[in-house]
This record gives C-alpha cells, structure tokens and sequence, in this order.
C-alpha cells in the first residue's frame, strides 16, 4: 500500500465531534465529488467517490448530519441522493444552495434544449460540478473546521508522495477559484501553498518535507506524520553523514596531493644540489617528509626534535619548494 493510501486510510477513520466540523468535511466530499444532473427536469445530487473509502466516509458523514433522514442509494461507482427536496436540505446544510443559479448558467444552452424532443425523457449526459458553486467560507471559520475541510478534501482528490523518495503533496481541483480558496484554507496554518495548473486542472502543492509535516498534522494524520518523521531523520543522518565522507575524502586527496608535490621537490633538490644543500632545519623536515609520505602537517611536526608546529612544518616546506623551483628555473626546467 502507498504512503498516500496510508494517510488517506488513517484520516478516513477520523471522527468529528461537532456538528460544524461534519459540515466542513462534508463540504470538502461533496465539492470533489458531487455534481447535479438534471433527470426529468429535476435536479439530483451524484457524488463520484474515488473508492469505498470515500465512498463510506460521505455516507457516515450524511447519516450524523441528518439521522439517517436523507435516503442515499448507493451504486457501485457512484452515491445518489433521492429526490430535490432531499438534495436541496443538503446542500443548503453545506451552504451550497446556489446550484440552480449556475445550472441556469451552465447547463445546456437553447439550441441544444430544443434538439431534443419533448415526448423524450430528459437526462443529463453529463453534470455540472459542484465546483462551479461559489465557495461557502462561513462553514469553515474555526480552525477545526479548517482542518476537517482539508482533511475531506484531500481524501477525496489528494496524494502525497512517499518521503523515501521525493517529498510532495498535492490536492487537484478543477477550476482556478477552487483551487484558490483550498491555497487560502492550507496557508491559514503558516504554510506556503502554490497553485499550478495541469492539463485542464489545477493543483494547490506543497514541497517541502517540513510543511509536508506540517500538513500532516493540520489533517491529524498522526501515525504518518510520525513515520515520515523518521524517513526524514534517516534520510538527514545519511545526507549528513555522506557530506562528512566526501568531506574528508577531499582532505584526504587534497593532503595526498600535496605530499607527493612536496616528496618530488625534495627528490629534485636531492640529485641536483644534495639534501645537505638545505639549512638543517629543512634538511630535517625533507627527510621526515620523505620517509612518511602519509603523515600529515601535524604529525611530521611532532615527529621533530623540538617538535614544531603545524604553521611551521608548512612554512618549512614551503621554503623547500621554492628552492626547488628556484633550481630548476636556473637548470632550465
């Protein structure tokens, strides 16, 4: 099972104790999923949930809010609401009432109305998205309800990656407005929301682990939270602990390198002038040089008598390596 279906399968069993906190999630279902077909001239709520999940979720929420007194029938891939009278008392609950006045709007226009004949049972070939509703901001006011509304909505159209591989969280809606109003829900909790539009919808996204934490808890997916957590330290101590390998692996190359500059000037100055060509001081550390080609600054200065410094260990091989290329400038090299 995904990361995703992990979080949706634990924020499913969430229960809302205040009759508001339902409404907002309900809001969240209902505008994801449902949309109004017209079926004998008359208005019918559908509902389009992705899996029983969803599915079961809108039934509980339906049956608190009204004590089982609005009939659902529900279908294999779809949840229907009974009657207008029926659809209009839920609606109206979840402050969506205005669905006549966009069907009006957009449903089909006079030409196509006429195309059809009058002895023929009229039915929607298509619905019109509850989306389309102006967005009702009074339901979700509190805090709680904000999170319960993120949390349907999100079940409902959302997906998180799994933090082992990439850290992204998206909830797609399909018109611009919508997605807007869901970036200003998700922002309200000290996140940074964007919007980005793909193909015909549009998807409110968050990319940072940290604000992907963050929602996590907005919607209390607790049990997720904590395991994307640890994903996240992990995935940090070998971040961490790789930045300290390359670290002293360039050290390493790095004092390598300079060793075997340092063995080559002091093998030149040796066949061209001697070491005893040196003052004893470098004479001294040339040949500690020489004969401990992995030690680093430090350890050639205690090797010493009187042990030097690290500062002056370099400033000795510095001025041998100046010697030798003073020698084989003068030797034509």
């Amino acid at each position: 099972m995904s990361f995703s279906m992990d979080v949706k399968n634990e924020i499913g069993r969430h229960g809302n104790h205040s009759r508001h906190c339902k409404i907002a999630e309900l809001l969240a279902l209902v505008l994801a999923t449902g949309e109004v077909e017209l079926a004998n001239e008359q208005p019918k709520l559908i509902m389009h949930p992705e899996n029983d999940l969803i599915g079961d979720k809108i039934c509980r929420l339906i049956d608190e809010l009204f004590d089982k007194q609005i009939e659902v029938i529900r279908y294999t891939k779809y949840i229907e609401i009974v009657g207008q009278t029926m659809t209009d008392q839920l609606l109206q609950t979840i402050k969506l009432s205005d669905y006549v006045d966009f069907l009006e709007e957009d449903w089909l226009d006079e030409e196509e109305l006429q195309e059809i004949e009058d002895d023929i049972t009229f039915v929607s070939t298509r619905g019109v998205s509850l989306q389309n509703c102006q967005f009702p901001k009074q339901v979700i006011q509190k805090d709680c309800c904000k999170k319960a509304f993120v949390r349907g909505i999100f079940l409902a159209t959302g997906s998180v990656n799994d933090p082992n591989k990439a850290y992204h969280f998206e909830i797609v809606v399909q018109n611009k407005e919508m997605a807007e109003a869901v970036r200003q829900v998700v922002n309200s909790f000290s996140l940074d929301a964007k919007i980005v539009k793909r193909k015909k919808y549009y998807v409110v996204y968050l990319k940072e682990g940290s604000m992907i934490v963050d929602i996590l808890n907005v919607m209390e997916a607790h049990i997720s939270l904590m395991d994307m957590e640890n994903v996240r330290i992990l995935k940090d101590m070998r971040n961490d602990i790789n930045r300290r390998v390359n670290c002293e692996t360039a050290n390493i190359k790095k004092t390598v390198n300079a060793a075997r500059r340092q063995i080559e000037d002091i093998e030149y100055i040796e066949r061209v002038k001697g070491l005893s060509y040196l003052k004893d001081s470098l004479r001294m550390v040339a040949e500690i040089r020489v004969a401990e080609p992995d030690a680093n600054l430090v350890e050639l200065g205690e090797m010493l008598d009187p042990p030097v410094s690290k500062s002056g260990v370099n400033h000795r091989l510095r001025k041998i390596s100046s010697i030798a290329n003073t020698l084989r400038e003068e030797n034509g090299y």
